[in-house]
């Protein structure tokens, strides 16, 4: 498996690049991620599924799907035109 996470010009501004270096640097590890869209629906789903994650959560007020998956399972998604920015999913605290 190609070690690289290579990303198109077009939906690298969706990950930020210390999570783009993370995955590189470990393709095949699980990742907690946040994958916010702009819709939640059917199609969302099957194709984040597709890419090898787990739907955790999915919220629709804020539209947004929590998964865990392989890194590396972003180079299938990415260019989708739904998928709006990636961040890793963590502890939030509150002041």
């Amino acid at each position: 498996m190609e070690r690289n996470l290579k990303m198109s010009d077009i939906g690298q501004h969706k990950i930020p690049l210390a999570l783009q270096r993370q995955i590189a640097a470990a393709p095949d590890d699980t990742m907690f991620l946040l994958l916010h869209v702009d819709e939640t629906g059917p199609e969302q789903f099957a194709a984040i599924e597709k890419a090898g994650y787990a739907v955790r959560h999915q919220t629709s007020i804020v539209p947004c799907f929590a998964v865990s998956g392989p890194g590396h399972g972003l180079r299938a998604l990415v260019n989708e035109a739904w998928l709006v920015r990636v961040e890793e999913d963590g502890a939030v605290e509150t002041m």
